[in-house]
């Protein structure tokens, strides 16, 4: 069938075409499988098998089958003829024959390349995890089959990833380490070469690893070339980084990505010898290393394990080094020893030497990749075998050039690469780059030196050596191109080598605590060894040098261990004077003589008897063996002399073995020597003799003159052969022969007294040490009397300072003796010198001479820097050089830690310091801090990068650290001395505070910019900040001290000139001895700013810091008296007279002073600058600027600190008047947003009043010391606060005298005490004094106000309220004031003077800014007071006119001409109109009710006004009008929402009296006008908002009275005489109300007049909720159902009730027999109690009379209806009326019958579910649509409840209104049920809703009477209360869904709801009790 076509549908003629997605569907699922078997591989081992599964199923995918899948390799493979080169033109020209779907390639490419990546990894991952569950040993697993082949696997498949992206470093790296494991060395170096991506062409630029993946697979690369010996692959530039650079050691332990596998290729593999190449018999000895120490362990060890084996040995050791480079060393060798011994010399030619080769090094640097490339340039060799393209390498290693082409062929470099030579192209110069970073070092080291120089030259240091040190790094840091740190003198140029040629083993000396010298003889026999200090430089021995061939020469013939061990100490023979050999050697030589010691004698003797017989071709020769025999002696000398040491604890026989040894060797010696020709051999004989003098000092019992003489004679034999000196320097006891070694031998020797002496168990006594010591160690300080003898070597120590005429010094009449011990200790070493330094520093501080003692380490630091400069320390060979000198260093710390201390700590370090000590002193510690320097500026090099660091382990940290902290210990020792020599020299620093600070300053920039201010516990910063606090004329110190600060605590103090810097200190916690130590300096620093300033800047939160560290201050006796006082004080009544004392500083309070820590603080006034701000905070935001209230949290802080200040210093003034505003500020805070503690809580109010009135007094009082004119030191802040003392003092007593707080504070009649009558004998009571009037306190504040004024003349607020004061003074009655100020009245006169000159203050103020209003309040106030003015008659109406026409802001136009009360009334309108549309922005709301008061009263007020209204009422209706429309304008909305705003200028709490005043006149106006529909929605706007109007209770009462007469008026109800149903029985009433509640549905009822006005009477019931008492809205209510029962007439009654009355008499009858039924039924034997007299006590029973048959006697039945049936019957109606007519079927059923489905409470018929829910009706949502606004309801509705009793008859809010037989029901609940009650069921019971539980008759009964009467009231009152309370519980839920409501409003609602229910039920309750 063909297809349909329409053929109104035109075929479109381009028609895309279509394209072809398998392939990408391919992909997805591929990428889909891919994602599978990746979370089974990441789900851990047990999911192995089926990630294996997945990514076997996805290898089989499609992808996998496409040609683009395939790698190079296998294309390449299948391709039998090979590949041709394409060239990049071929490969653009060429055609794409399909399109290519957008991203297929890249795709496509990511799932291989994940895919490949990720089996691999997954192979890695079972290889590991079979590694780490297989039982050991583990390495046999890395051998098996199948952990290969998964090796294997892993390796072809990152292949594969890696052809698709060769640029992941990472990938290389883990292919590398795994070819590593398959023993592939070749792969594995191609791999990483390939990482670090060679073909950046670092021939032309520097490259740094961009990535951490790269610069790990470089390090794996060095340490393969380091492995393999390739030093030209390790030369190549781009392995430069990775040679200078180390990784961190956080990140080293992450080098190698694949730890688990094994790695063959760290080490060469070293083919372990066969037994068949060993030979039978043959012994292997394994040698770990090739070096002659280990082969000699090797020895040892084997000795110990095979013992003395007759077996041949064969010597196993590594591969030797190769020929090439033993040749170099042995050239450099024979350089070293044709070297000159000179040291001027030697020091010369290394230096220019090094300088020439760094020249060389920078200037063929850049050349020597592009030479080395070009000589090595060869053209590739040809492959026949294979056609693979390889991977590109480096193009300049190959020497290619990489041309411009190259860029557009098929391969190009990575993005990263090319964007990293762009970035080196654009990089700064290399050498600019690192002066700039060099030039912050310089210039502070340049800063510091500077100062340093210049002030040794003003102290008279002249030492030249001194100021070229310092010249020499000033001329460094002069430098703009530093390349290398420049050093001429020996100590410099050590501490330069071992900072720069790090030594662990050197650092590790310095770094270890040095141990405490033992102060014995042993000691000093250990330091005064003799040492050839002198002795030239020799050359190292190197570890493999000649082993080869001994190795070689025992393998190849037939040795056992004994020919090995005499071959090897026979082939070190030739090393023994000649080069130095390393520790661990020499340990190895002296163990194989010792241990192999027979086998060495026994083959020497050999050798020695075959050379007899002249056979010299198959062994050494003689002359060898001659040499082999005194080096072993003198090895044994050197061990039998350190195992006799007597510190030693060799044992005995070990010794003795050694001894005998010792002895054998020297006998051959002795032998050998005789045989000897004459001039053969002198050097070995002259060392035998030697060794055989040393010996004899071995013995023991050998006299010590026998010693001198063996001495003697050796030194005499030396001198006659006059030879060269004998070093060597392998041995530790015979370093030297030669005549000087001899004279300090005989030197010990003659000094051995003085030194046996000085250890002596009896010179344990400090003097007689000091007596010994002193002379030889300071014989300049030593004094003797004339005459007296010194050969003894004994003298006084005197005192230097005072020497007497009749002493010379010691140094000038010494004896032999005492010189040769000089002598000798001129020759001795520096550990020596220091040790007797330190013993007589001792002894000085065991007799507490602490000067003395500080003199001792000031001497050994010269003494130090001393020996530096000294030829015999310069020529020392280096290595030995540099050894001793890390150990002097740590000498030299120990010194400069204690001289520190001492410095520091005791004020008497510098009493016996003089001027000479002083100078040589600072110029050594200046020494001492160029030396150490050196090391600052080592690290900024390395810093920069200019130098790479030498170590990076712990131990070069600490090493470094070390150094820094002896740099910063010298720094301030240096200060120390510097500041002692600066105060003696007054005269040439007249600023010595400054010089000194500017040191510091300096020395602080050089330690903050290295980060080094943190070193030796911060002993810096902590000496500086004392410093700083110390002295008092330090210029700009807050500079110095912020930054140490912030060093030290982490504080800033946001002040000076200088920015705080990061100095890398760790932040320490303040201590509260520092912090109060801070308090004087903040304070000060605190004072010179404002207060506005402090709060925004850093010192406000260092403040808070110190505050914190200090704590709160512990309370005292003294404290807590004045706190009594203080608080009894505010408590006192205000007497008038105190104020007026306080106003001459008169009154004062009793305190006592109170002396504590804290008592420095207060005196600083610290505690009053953490009040200001606290109070400042709070402050901040003015009253008027705030949107919500704000916590006074601030407050009472302010006030807690103000007060503590004043318990201290209670004459503070400034601090009375600050706790004067928190009072003022709290009590503004209350009365600001709500009137609420002005309608209830008025107590706390006056209390604040109080509080800040006394506070102001006692201010006001302390102020009178406080003068301007006087010597206290006045700021203009100071003066600016006590005008504002007089302003606020005066605004306090002003708005206190006004409303709403009504002269409150000043009343004090409680404040009653007993007087003793003057005449008799009785008492009374009084009040203390007489109350304060208000006239006495405005009076007083115009006073304060003019004070105010003189300070502050151009603030127009202080004339403002003075001219307010004058015109409240002038109000005043005359009637009411003595005579005194009834004379000083202030006249008219006065008043419109101080408001003109405030209208001038104004006017001279600057002109408001665009958008601001002016200030119109004096404006509209002088408008106001000429109004009133004009309208008492005080003024005439043209005077009054023309002073309102000279006003700035007067109409403008002709002069008014004023001719009666119409024209003036009209003329101040006009200006009032002007005022007003001055206020652009609405704030003036004052003139607008002006405006309306005006119009309609005349500006009548108060009780006056209401009389006006009251008897021209009718006449009021256009000025009413007129007066609401002036309202309805500007102040209220058309829903009587009231829109005031309060003003600057405004108090606080006034505006709550202004919103009273309001509602009373609009509601005035609105009553004249009869307006009863803006009257209701003004009623419920300020029943909402009740806690916005001051005497909220008086105004609703008001307002409500008014409506009420509203209604009447409106509705003509007439007051009703008398009670229309007092005729009617309730059964009529009831008939009554169901008349009416069917009337009130018709149409003539619903236009009814009685009616409209009952519903909205009850709408005001409701609304009222008994906030007042109901009894006029309840005469209302009852009026109009009169009135309506009028209308309809009395009831008719049905025949059946009027003809028959056995009926009722049957009710009668059952309801007298019910009580009596229940009674029977619940308590049986009696019959004279009720049931709810059971439930009560017996005394709680009703008396009822009794009658003669003594039942109780029934009160006759009262006729007519009470109040609340009628209210309730009113209410119904309502309801009724509100539901609208009923349908016909239902008619019945909704007028008599109650809700069923509502609760028990439920609020009106039928509808109490929904009730519940919305808490509306449908009268309240017909309201709510008519306002369309809401507002919030008063939170407070239950004041009511206080008006008295029967203010409301509501219940329960939610009980529901009953039907209108519920009272008949509650009548018959507590009845007996007559017999026939089945059969004649009363008309009004028919209804199944009726309650007839005990339950419910109980809790709806209060009371139980037989008589039916008031049982009949008690029921009708509950279910009336319940009726009510349901009502006005309904209204308010109509209510409150009435209007929109506002986010603000809902919550306050709610609450309302809550607190009217309560009101309601309570209401309830009342109207039960009345009913009762």
């Amino acid at each position: 069938m063909p297809a349909f076509s329409a053929i109104n549908v035109e075929q479109e003629e381009n028609i895309d075409e279509e394209i072809d997605t398998t392939k990408e569907l391919h992909v997805e699922d591929a990428l889909k499988l891919f994602q599978s078997a990746l979370k089974l591989h990441a789900q851990g081992p047990r999911f192995f098998d089926d990630a294996s599964d997945a990514y076997n199923a996805l290898f089989e995918s499609e992808i996998f089958k496409y040609a683009e899948s395939k790698t190079e390799f296998e294309r390449t493979e299948r391709n039998p003829y090979g590949t041709l080169a394409i060239e990049p033109a071929l490969t653009q020209g060429l055609d794409v024959s399909e399109g290519d779907p957008e991203g297929f390639a890249s795709s496509l490419n990511q799932a291989l390349y994940l895919s490949n990546k990720n089996h691999g990894q997954f192979a890695l991952d079972r290889i590991k995890h079979k590694a780490r569950t297989a039982p050991a040993p583990k390495e046999s697993v890395f051998e098996e089959s199948d952990v290969l082949d998964d090796a294997r696997t892993a390796l072809n498949d990152f292949n594969a990833s890696l052809d698709r992206d060769p640029s992941d470093a990472e990938l290389w790296r883990r292919t590398a380490r795994l070819a590593a494991f398959l023993k592939s060395a070749r792969i594995s170096r191609y791999s990483l070469e390939a990482a670090i991506e060679l073909d950046d062409d670092p021939a032309v630029v520097e490259v740094e690893p961009p990535s951490l993946a790269e610069g790990y697979a470089g390090q794996q690369l060095k340490k393969q070339l380091e492995v393999l010996g390739d030093e030209m692959a390790l030369s190549h530039p781009a392995m430069k980084p990775f040679r200078e650079k180390e990784l961190p050691t956080l990140l080293r332990r992450y080098l190698d990505p694949m730890p688990f596998l094994p790695n063959p290729t760290r080490s060469l593999a070293i083919p372990k010898p066969s037994v068949d190449a060993v030979g039978p018999g043959r012994l292997v000895i394994e040698v770990p290393a090739f070096s002659w120490t280990e082969l000699g362990m090797a020895l040892v060890q084997f000795l110990a394990d095979q013992g003395l084996s007759g077996q041949a040995v064969v010597l196993q050791l590594p591969d030797a080094p190769e020929e090439d480079i033993q040749m170099e060393i042995d050239k450099q060798l024979q350089e070293a020893e044709n070297r000159p011994q000179s040291a001027e010399q030697d020091k010369k030619d290394k230096a220019a030497v090094e300088a020439q080769r760094e020249s060389q090094a920078s200037d063929t640097q850049p050349d020597q990749p592009q030479s080395g490339a070009s000589e090595t340039s060869k053209p590739p060799a040809k492959d026949s075998t294979s056609t693979l393209p390889s991977r590109k390498r480096s193009q300049s290693a190959a020497g290619i050039t990489e041309t411009p082409e190259d860029e557009q062929g098929d391969t190009k470099r990575s993005k990263r690469t090319r964007r990293r030579d762009t970035a080196v192209e654009e990089a700064m110069d290399p050498a600019t780059m690192l002066a700039t970073q060099l030039q912050p070092f310089q210039a502070a080291d340049r800063n510091l030196f500077q100062t340093m120089k210049n002030l040794l030259e003003n102290l008279g240091v002249t030492d030249r050596e001194t100021h070229h040190r310092i010249t020499e790094i000033l001329d460094s840091c002069a430098s703009d191109d530093r390349t290398t740190i420049k050093a001429t003198n020996p100590p410099t140029v050590d501490m330069k080598d071992v900072v720069s040629k790090f030594d662990e083993e050197l650092a590790k000396i310095l770094v270890s605590k040095k141990e405490v010298p033992q102060l014995s003889l042993s000691a000093f026999l250990e330091h005064a060894k003799s040492r050839a200090q002198s002795a030239p430089e020799t050359p190292s021995f190197d570890g493999v040098r000649s082993l080869k061939a001994l190795v070689d020469k025992v393998n190849a013939g037939w040795c056992t261990i004994h020919d090995v061990a005499f071959e090897w100490v026979l082939a070190l023979e030739s090393s023994y004077t000649n080069y130095k050999w390393s520790d661990q050697l020499k340990t190895a030589v002296v163990q194989v003589i010792s241990r192999l010691d027979e086998s060495i004698w026994e083959r020497t003797v050999y050798e020695l008897e075959r050379c007899q017989k002249g056979d010299d071709a198959n062994g050494p020769t003689l002359m060898e063996i001659h040499r082999l025999v005194h080096m072993i002696v003198e090895l044994h000398v050197d061990v039998y002399e350190r195992i006799t040491n007597p510190n030693s604890v060799v044992e005995y026989s070990t010794r003795t073995e050694t001894k005998a040894r010792m002895n054998r060797w020297f006998d051959l010696a002795s032998d050998l020597s005789r045989s000897r020709r004459d001039g053969v051999g002198e050097d070995l004989s002259l060392r035998f003799l030697w060794a055989s003098v040393f010996s004899n000092t071995l013995v023991e019992n050998v006299s010590r003159e026998h010693i001198l003489a063996c001495w003697d004679s050796l030194r005499a034999h030396l001198a006659v052969n006059d030879g060269p000196a004998i070093n060597l320097p392998n041995n530790a006891v015979i370093p030297e022969v030669s005549v000087a070694a001899a004279d300090r031998e005989i030197s010990k020797l003659t000094t051995m007294d003085f030194f046996l002496g000085l250890f002596r168990e009896e010179i344990s006594d400090p003097v007689k040490l000091i007596d010994t010591l002193e002379p030889v160690l300071n014989p300049d300080s030593v004094y003797i009397s004339t005459g007296a003898s010194t050969t003894n070597g004994e003298s006084s120590v005197e005192d230097e300072v005072e020497p007497q005429e009749t002493k010379i010094a010691i140094s000038q009449c010494a004896g032999q003796e005492l010189r040769d011990l000089w002598k000798f200790l001129a020759g001795s070493s520096t550990e020596l010198r220091l040790f007797l330094w330190s013993r007589l520093g001792d002894a000085y501080a065991n007799i507490e001479y602490a000067t003395k003692q500080f003199s001792c380490f000031l001497r050994s630091i010269e003494m130090i820097v001393h020996d530096f400069e000294q030829e015999t320390y310069s020529s020392t060979p280096p290595d030995a050089r540099r050894r001793l000198f890390i150990t002097i260093l740590q000498s030299l710390d120990d010194l400069l830690i204690q001289a520190l201390h001492l410095a520091l700590n005791d004020n008497s370090s510098f009493d016996i310091i003089d001027e000479e000590h002083l100078k040589t002193t600072a110029s050594a510690l200046s020494k001492i801090s160029c030396m150490l320097h050196v090391v600052a500026m080592f690290e900024d090099e390395v810093r920069v990068g200019m130098t790479p660091a030498p170590g990076s382990g712990t131990t070069y940290a600490s090493f470094i650290n070390k150094l820094r902290e002896m740099q910063v210990r010298t720094w301030c020792l240096q200060y120390t001395v510097l500041k002692v020599g600066v105060y003696q020299n007054k005269t040439i620093f007249p600023k010595p505070e400054n010089d000194l600070a500017d040191y510091l300053a300096a020395v602080h920039q050089v330690l903050g910019l290295r980060k080094s201010c943190k070193a030796s516990n911060k002993i810096f910063l902590k000496m500086m900040r004392i410093e700083l606090l110390k002295q008092r004329n330090i210029e700009n110190w807050e500079d110095y001290l912020s930054q140490v600060l912030y060093d030290l605590h982490g504080l800033k103090l946001g002040v000076g000139s200088w920015e705080v810097q990061d100095h890398g200190c760790p932040a320490e916690k303040l201590e509260k001895r520092m912090a109060m130590g801070l308090v004087e300096k903040i304070m000060t620093l605190a004072n010179r700013m404002s207060m506005k300033d402090l709060l925004k800047s850093d010192l406000k939160n260092t403040i808070e810091h110190i505050q914190q560290a200090i704590g709160s201050a512990k309370s005292t006796p003294p404290m807590i008296y004045n706190l009594r006082n203080f608080t009894e004080c505010l408590r006192k009544p205000i007497h008038p007279l105190r104020l007026y004392q306080a106003l001459t500083g008169n009154v004062t309070l009793d305190a006592v002073n109170v002396t504590t820590a804290e008592s420095v603080l207060a005196s600083y006034g610290w505690y009053f600058l953490l009040g200001m701000i606290a109070l400042t905070k709070f402050k901040a935001v003015d009253l008027n600027r705030r949107q919500t209230p704000g916590a006074t949290d601030d407050l009472r802080i302010g006030a807690t600190f103000l007060r503590l200040q004043l318990q201290f210093t209670p004459d503070r003034w400034d601090a009375w008047f600050r706790l004067a505003e928190c009072f003022d500020y709290e009590l503004d805070e209350t009365v600001l947003w709500t009137a609420d503690k002005m309608n209830k809580d008025r107590a706390e109010l006056v209390k604040f009043q109080r509080n800040a009135i006394h506070c102001y007094t006692l201010a006001l009082s302390y102020s009178h010391s406080w003068e301007p004119d006087s010597s206290v030191l006045v700021s203009q802040e100071d003066a600016d606060a006590v005008y504002d003392l007089y302003h606020n003092f005066a605004m306090r007593l002003y708005a206190s005298s006004r409303e709403p707080f009504a002269m409150e504070p000043f009343r004090h009649a409680e404040q009653e005490r007993f007087f003793i009558e003057t005449m008799g004998a009785g008492t009374y009571k009084k009040i203390l004094h007489e109350q304060m009037s208000d006239y006495q306190v405005w009076k007083f504040a115009a006073n304060l106000f003019r004070r105010a004024m003189v300070g502050r003349p151009k603030d127009w607020k202080n004339p403002y309220m003075l001219s307010k004061c004058l015109w409240k003074m002038y109000q005043k009655p005359e009637e009411e004031l003595d005579a005194k100020n009834r004379a000083n009245r202030p006249t008219v006169q006065t008043v419109i003077s101080a408001l003109e000159k405030t209208i001038k203050v104004v006017a001279g103020l600057p002109k408001p800014r665009h958008g601001q209003d002016p200030i119109l309040e004096p404006h509209y106030k002088i408008l106001t007071i000429v109004h009133k003015l004009v309208m008492r008659s005080d003024l005439p109406a043209q005077e009054g006119a023309d002073i309102l026409h000279r006003q700035p802001y007067a109409p403008a136009g002709e002069e008014p001409i004023i001719t009666d009360g119409d024209d003036w009334e009209s003329y101040v309108i006009k200006s009032l109109r002007f005022l007003r549309d001055k206020d652009k922005s609405n704030w003036q709301h004052r003139m607008i009710i002006r405006h309306a008061r005006i119009l309609f009263e005349g500006d009548q007020e108060g009780e006056n006004a209401d009389a006006a209204d009251k008897a021209d009422n009718g006449g009021k209706y256009v000025s009413a009008k007129a007066a609401f429309m002036v309202l309805r304008e500007s102040m209220f909305t058309k829903t009587m929402v009231m829109n005031v705003w309060k003003c600057d200028a405004e108090r606080p709490g006034r505006h709550h009296v202004y919103t009273e005043q309001y509602i009373r006149l609009l509601v005035r106006l609105l009553a004249v006008m009869n307006d009863r529909t803006n009257m209701e929605a003004v009623l419920r706007r300020i029943r909402k908002k009740g806690v916005d109007f001051y005497h909220f209770i008086e105004l609703w009462q008001t307002c409500v009275v008014t409506y009420l007469r509203l209604l009447r008026s409106s509705y003509q109800i007439p007051y009703t005489e008398e009670d229309a149903f007092k005729s009617l029985t309730p059964e009529d009433f009831d008939m009554v109300g169901e008349k009416v509640v069917g009337w009130v549905t018709t149409p003539e009822g619903e236009n009814h007049r009685a009616l409209a006005a009952l519903k909205e009477v009850v709408e005001l019931k409701k609304l009222n909720a008994n906030l007042m008492k109901a009894g006029p809205i309840d005469d209302l209510i009852s009026d109009c159902y009169a009135l309506i029962y009028a209308e309809i007439g009395p009831p008719t009654k049905p025949e059946e009730k009027t003809t028959d009355g056995e009926g009722q008499e049957k009710a009668g009858e059952a309801k007298e027999t019910k009580p009596s039924a229940l009674e029977a039924m619940l308590h049986a034997q009696g019959k004279e109690s009720s049931i709810l007299g059971s439930l009560r006590a017996s005394s709680e029973q009703p008396e009822r009379p009794l009658s003669t048959t003594g039942e109780p006697e029934k009160k006759p039945r009262r006729v007519g209806v009470r109040r609340p049936d009628i209210l309730r019957k009113a209410e119904q109606a309502v309801l009724r009326a509100a539901e609208g007519p009923p349908k016909a079927s239902e008619t019945r059923r909704k007028s008599r019958v109650g809700s069923m489905s509502s609760s028990k409470k439920s609020m009106t018929p039928g509808a109490g579910a929904g009730d519940e829910e919305d808490g509306s009706g449908d009268e309240g949502a017909a309201n709510g649509a008519e306002n369309g606004e809401d507002d919030v309801e008063m939170k407070d509705a239950d004041e009511g409840e206080q008006m008295g009793e029967g203010e409301g008859e509501a219940s329960d809010v939610s009980s529901p209104p009953p039907s209108l037989h519920d009272s008949a029901d509650d009548e018959s609940d507590l009845s007996d049920v007559p017999p026939d009650y089945e059969d004649d069921i009363p008309a009004t019971l028919m209804f199944p809703n009726l309650r007839r539980s005990v339950e419910a008759a109980a809790a709806n009964s209060s009371t139980v009477s037989s008589d039916e009467e008031e049982s009949e009231a008690e029921s009708e009152a509950e279910s009336e209360a319940g009726d009510e309370a349901g009502d006005e519980t309904e209204a308010e839920g109509d209510d409150v869904e009435e209007e929109a409501q506002t986010p603000g409003e809902q919550e306050e609602e709610g609450d309302e709801t809550e607190v009217e229910e309560g009101t309601a039920a309570e209401g309830g309750d009342e109207t039960e009790a009345e009913a009762e």
